[in-house]
């Protein structure tokens, strides 16, 4: 069953039990507050983590689904 995603500033946000973001492409912030593009290579719906492989350089970046957008 895939649950209905709803909305916040961050963007998408998976409800309890609901979709994941895995293949998704996603807009993620970096630590010098601006935002990067990229492609979810892993998303656990339990913990609520997120593995991003970024466009530009091929670096990954890990954090909460909280903190992305989902683009496409």
């Amino acid at each position: 069953m895939i649950a209905k995603s709803r909305s916040n500033a961050a963007g998408l946000i998976p409800v309890e039990g609901g979709t994941s973001l895995w293949k998704r492409r996603v807009r993620y912030p970096t630590g010098n507050a601006r935002l990067r593009d990229g492609f979810v290579t892993g998303h656990d719906p339990i913990t609520r983590m997120v593995i991003v492989l970024d466009d530009s350089d091929g670096t990954f970046w890990r954090g909460p689904d909280a903190d992305v957008e989902v683009i496409v």
